[in-house]
């Protein structure tokens, strides 16, 4: 990360697919927190791919937050559900 200049890279592209899906701070930190725990590489891929968000779903770390996680899983993976997944 640098401290000025733009961003470039994957940390770039997490936070235009933000922006587009209009995440907000909490929900945007709640995402990197997920990616990081479950080790996700390339953060953007959250969006594309539902594996993250059906662990967060199952984790009792990110209870609180179920219910927004959930949504965003609906929203963006509404063919697929996350029984199935598991």
């Amino acid at each position: 990360m640098t401290l000025f200049g733009p961003r470039v890279g994957h940390e770039a592209l997490f936070d235009e697919i933000c922006k587009f899906h209009n995440i907000d701070r909490k929900m945007k930190t709640l995402l990197q927190s997920a990616a990081k725990k479950y080790q996700v590489q390339r953060t953007a891929e959250i969006f594309i791919e539902p594996d993250t968000l059906v662990r967060a779903l199952d984790d009792e770390e990110f209870s609180e937050e179920n219910a927004e996680l959930k949504k965003l899983y609906d929203t963006w993976f509404t063919e697929q559900s996350p029984a199935n997944r598991r």
